[in-house]
This record gives C-alpha cells, structure tokens and sequence, in this order.
C-alpha cells in the first residue's frame, strides 16, 4: 500500500495531495478490522469447543452409556492430551508448552 489510490479503495475517496493522516487512518481502520476477525474466530472456537465438550454426557445419555462406561474413553482422552502436551515439552521445551497452553485458553 504505497499510493493513496490503493488506500483510498479501502476508505473511500483519496485526497488530493499526499496525506499522512489519511494513510494513518485507513491503516487503523485495516488493523482494527484484523482484531476483529480474530477475536470472532477466537470466540466461535471456544464456543465450539466448550459446545461440544458439554455434549459429549447428554448425548452419552441418550445411546444409554452412564459413567461407568464412559470412564475408559474419558481416561484415553486425557491421556492423548497428556501425550500431547509431553510431546511438545520434549519438541520445543517448557515454555512453548505454556505459550501453547495459554494461547488456547486466553479470551480478549
């Protein structure tokens, strides 16, 4: 985006002589529609996971498996997530564990 034609199709008209303020201005807007789309894509993951997390027991329920069979498929899953989480520890160390870890869970 080096000329005002090409940020003038993002805002609107472009002005007359080269302005700083205008270049400013659309960059913001471009920028603020960025974190937009992420944050949406953010919130429809969480809500997706957490969607289908809570699923799992009514639904469970309903094909008549109680707890007590659930137990070993709730078991192999939480391994899978430790083995998960180990083998990232041993890929890339502890801190990209928790940098991981933190991206997943952290809502602005």
């Amino acid at each position: 985006m080096s000329d005002d034609l090409e940020l003038a199709a993002l805002l609107g008209e472009a002005p007359k002589t080269p302005d700083p303020a205008f270049r400013f201005d659309v960059l913001s807007r471009a920028a603020e529609r960025a974190r937009r789309r992420a944050a949406r894509q953010r919130a429809f993951r969480v809500t997706v996971v957490f969607a289908l997390a809570g699923l799992v027991f009514p639904v469970s329920h309903s094909l008549g498996l109680g707890l007590a069979q659930l137990q070993p498929l709730l078991l192999v899953a939480g391994v899978l997530a430790l083995a998960y989480v180990l083998a990232l520890w041993t890929l890339e160390g502890p801190r990209a564990v928790l940098a991981r870890s933190r991206s997943i869970w952290w809502v602005r």
